[in-house]
């Protein structure tokens, strides 16, 4: 009888210490979430010698692992539209941001702007997005105070960029021309001599050319495409690999716009 009492008792105990364990990791360590902040924003000051503003942060723990961390969102205090993650241990130890990798593709996107606007007349929020990725080896040997643009003339072979782009067509026969554009386009990028790239773009139909409204003028560019899926008209994608013998001869093969017509793949 005398040992029932004691399994009787032990139980609640039991459960009344699974419940404290998990209580740190649903109510003390979310509470504290200003200190992870706090260092976050440190480390990020200390790095980069800029301002930056903390947008928001949440704590996880994944089931099985020992320890969590915060995800914390920053942005640079002179460029709001910079996003920046930060991983902050339980210590408070900041683990990794992505600063480096954002601000060298938000050059990278300013300087492709400029190329769309030259080949489409404008360059809207949500005309175009492009990501860039690099070698381990680049990503080590430079700093926030190199930009990207130096960082390709010295490192091309070890560098991808990934385009995504939307065209407001204004009518359904000039597709020719748009072909025409999109030749131009890949010219840019095998003149850079990139590892990879690889470039999609998605025309919609002249309706949206007619209804397009301030609002979705200052969409992102994932949020445009969302709203206006069933208004897609084409599909043009191509990509290129340097370490791959078949994409170098199929790149060296477009001699004209022409070529590129099998690319382009209806989407009505």
């Amino acid at each position: 009888m005398r040992i029932i009492k004691i399994v009787l008792l032990a139980i609640p105990a039991f459960f009344i210490l699974i419940l404290t364990i998990a209580s740190f990791d649903y109510f003390y360590y979310p509470i504290i979430g200003f200190k992870a902040e706090n260092a976050a924003e440190a480390s990020l000051e200390e790095k980069y010698n800029e301002d930056f503003v903390i947008d928001e942060s949440t704590y996880s723990k994944p089931l099985g692992d020992d320890f969590g961390d915060y995800h914390i969102i920053a942005h640079p205090k002179k460029n709001p539209d910079l996003e920046v993650t930060v991983s902050v241990g339980e210590d408070m130890e900041p683990l990794y941001d992505t600063y480096l990798e954002m601000h060298w593709r938000d050059e990278l996107n300013t300087s492709f702007g400029l190329l769309y606007e030259e080949l489409y007349g404008t360059a809207e929020k949500y005309s175009y997005m492009v990501n860039v990725s690099f070698s381990e080896e680049i990503e080590a040997a430079y700093n926030h105070n190199d930009t990207y643009e130096e960082i390709l003339q010295k490192e091309a072979d070890g560098i991808g960029n990934i385009v995504f782009a939307n065209v407001l067509l204004e009518s359904s026969d000039e597709m020719d021309d748009q072909v025409e554009k999109a030749y131009k386009m890949i010219q840019h990028f095998k003149e850079q001599n990139l590892n990879y790239f690889s470039i999609e773009i998605v025309y919609f139909n002249e309706d949206v050319q007619k209804q397009l409204t301030k609002r979705d003028r200052k969409l992102p560019y994932n949020e445009f495409n969302f709203k206006h899926l069933d208004d897609r008209a084409a599909r043009f994608y191509f990509s290129y690999k340097s370490e791959d013998a078949e994409s170098v001869k199929e790149l060296n093969q477009l001699k004209s716009p022409a070529d590129l017509e099998q690319y382009v793949k209806d989407m009505n």
